[in-house]
């Protein structure tokens, strides 16, 4: 007979704050390979809203947090940012990982 191995319990994991995830969308965005564009939705609303590319990566960069941090399927957490470029309101969903990010959808 072999022996029992008592599993500990998963502890859960702590969830970082807004304003710890604003801080490192900041310092990942410095780098253009942590960040990820790629989602079709995206494209989609931003050629539905009229945003540019420099609208996103203008809140990506210096954007205030407004809703989050949320936990994903797929275990990132997301954050909504906001920010006011040449006049207009723009508002970002992104999804942050350890080392890397992804621009989710543009409000």
């Amino acid at each position: 007979m072999g022996r029992v191995v008592e599993l500990r319990a998963r502890q859960p994991r702590k969830l970082p704050t807004l304003h710890e995830l604003v801080l490192r969308v900041r310092e990942l965005a410095k780098d253009s390979w942590n960040v990820g564009f790629d989602h079709p939705h995206l494209k989609e609303r931003m050629a539905q809203r009229g945003k540019t590319m420099r609208d996103v990566l203008e809140t990506l960069k210096t954007g205030e947090g407004v809703k989050g941090p949320d936990v994903d399927r797929y275990g990132n957490y997301r954050i909504k940012l906001r920010r006011c470029v040449c006049g207009k309101r723009t508002q970002i969903v992104v999804a942050v990982r350890e080392s890397d990010l992804t621009v989710v959808t543009v409000i």
